[in-house]
């Protein structure tokens, strides 16, 4: 499907897709769109929210390969969004206390 030139087009137009991804953790799908359109790890939600804080806020489970990939495609760690926070604030949430965990485990951050 993404080799179809107007799918591509499509795709890499709609900064919608990139956070319904995110949102359904489809890693693959996210990972060959960001590779289409690397600028989309810059693209912010209505929330101001990046693709790397968007995981971090809005996204529930099982997430700090997705938090990996993103930090390496070149996520902005001091990025704020509307409420001024960024991904180290986010991290220090109650309900992140067990990825904050896993990512320092793990050595992502």
């Amino acid at each position: 499907m993404l080799d179809d030139k107007p799918i591509r087009t499509w795709l890499t137009t709609n900064t919608n897709l990139l956070f319904i991804l995110l949102e359904k953790k489809e890693c693959k799908l996210v990972k060959q769109l960001l590779n289409l359109s690397p600028s989309f790890i810059h693209r912010l939600d209505e929330d101001g929210n990046d693709p790397l804080l968007y995981v971090c806020l809005k996204v529930c489970g099982c997430r700090h390969r997705l938090i990996e990939y993103l930090i390496r495609m070149g996520s902005d760690l001091r990025r704020r969004n509307l409420k001024d926070e960024n991904v180290f604030d986010v991290l220090q949430l109650k309900r992140n206390r067990n990825l904050l965990k896993i990512l320092i485990e793990h050595d992502i951050i």
